[in-house]
């Protein structure tokens, strides 16, 4: 039998549940409308990245093209057991021509054993008039034939005006007016951290794009902006973009040694580079006019007995050096400011400077310090290095030259 007061007690009871059950609803009822306010704000982001991107790649696609070459060869570096130029009266026992060597020492070779494959690539269209710059990257071969698919669908011969082969870029031009032109991001708004939008139009003519960031600028001695965005040969020469459609740069292998297909190993490996939309200014007038531009050199052998230090072994006749005042046993200290202390700084402070450009090189004679400017010139312009006589005749027999022993009575 419930008395009055267990019934009193047993309302309370119930009234203390119903309670915490409707606190528990509400709590449940909130934590739901504030994930679907996050999951909603989300999607807004998801949303806003989304349209944010595809605005800069329908804008990319104004002006991207596709570039197919035909015909050319692999760079005589690159094709293992092919014979070098020949003397016909030279022969050997099988009668094939025996190669022979290249005098000259300073040749600029592809700077990487990749082997082309033939296939699209991209560009981007510089001027109204016809001008369109990309990548060196299908140009290494000379190709016979190049073939431009403009954005309207215009398929166009090409012609290649001229070739930047430390930058990595080709300019072409083909005969049409009015083109869609870029807009290219103000050197002072190139910053680390900001999206970047790889764009190429090689395999099957579609964009095909890639997104990272802006890695870093000012690398290769201030020619390229790095990026995290995947670089292959099918976006060479395209474009790298902003968020805003604007572009950063031209994408091109690259890597810190001489060659124009230096870093091309490299691809789709996360460190891409693109030739900022300021330096691509800075060439393309001299490109327009038909100026090619080559690996600059100074014209020198190293000591190698040297370890610690720079010393020139030899100087070519001519050489920009030679030409410059200095001379062998001159050790090299410092170029354009920076020391050089060992032969890799040396290539690191040279690799990516034109010939024709003037470096400011400072040398250290005996206890004398001065300071020269040199004119880099082209391998072609530089005059051969003397050929390094053997200490002895390594086809000699052993005991042949020995120095005899001393007669009695006498010293060494």
């Amino acid at each position: 039998m419930i008395t009055r007061r267990g019934v009193g007690q047993l309302s309370v009871a119930l009234w203390q549940f119903f309670r915490s059950l409707t606190v528990a609803a509400l709590i449940a009822l909130l934590l739901v409308g504030a994930g679907r306010a996050v999951a909603d704000s989300g999607d807004e982001v998801s949303r806003g990245s989304v349209a944010l991107f595809t605005d800069a790649i329908v804008e990319a696609e104004k002006f991207t093209v596709r570039i197919e070459t035909v015909g050319g060869v692999q760079p005589l570096e690159q094709l293992p057991g092919l014979r070098m130029q020949s003397d016909p009266d030279d022969e050997g026992e099988d009668d094939a021509p025996a190669p022979q060597q290249n005098p000259n020492q300073f040749r600029d070779d592809p700077g990487s054993s990749f082997l082309l494959a033939d296939g699209p690539t991209t560009g981007i269209i510089y001027s109204a008039d016809g001008y369109i710059i990309t990548s060196s990257f299908n140009f290494v071969r000379e190709p016979s034939v190049v073939t431009v698919r403009l954005p309207d669908g215009r398929q166009l011969p090409a012609t290649i005006v001229a070739r930047d082969k430390v930058r990595k870029l080709t300019l072409l031009k083909v005969d049409a007016e009015n083109l869609p032109t870029p807009t290219w991001t103000p050197r002072e708004q190139i910053r680390p951290g900001q999206w970047a939008v790889a764009v190429g139009r090689g395999l099957g003519g579609d964009a095909d794009v890639s997104v990272g960031v802006v890695s870093a600028v000012g690398r290769m001695l201030g020619n390229a902006i790095q990026t995290d965005a995947k670089l292959s040969p099918v976006n060479y020469g395209g474009p790298l973009m902003d968020s805003a459609g604007r572009v950063l740069g031209i994408c091109v292998p690259m890597a810190q040694k001489p060659g124009e297909l230096a870093g091309i190993e490299f691809y789709d490996a996360g460190i891409g580079f693109a030739v900022p939309g300021w330096r691509v200014h800075e060439i393309a007038e001299a490109l327009c006019e038909g100026k090619n531009f080559y690996r600059g050199w100074l014209g020198l052998s190293i000591d190698p007995h040297v370890k610690h230090g720079v010393r020139i072994g030899q100087m070519a006749d001519p050489s920009p050096l030679r030409s410059a005042g200095a001379q062998s046993g001159d050790m090299i200290t410092a170029i354009n400011g920076k020391d050089i202390k060992h032969y890799g700084q040396l290539v690191q402070a040279l690799y990516m400077l034109p010939a024709g450009d003037v470096v400011h090189v400072k040398l250290l004679r005996g206890a004398d310090e001065f300071e020269v400017d040199v004119t880099l010139a082209r391998n072609t312009e530089l005059g051969v290095l003397s050929p390094v006589e053997e200490p002895f005749d390594p086809t000699a027999p052993a005991n042949e030259g020995a120095v005899p022993p001393p007669a009695d009575g006498e010293s060494d």
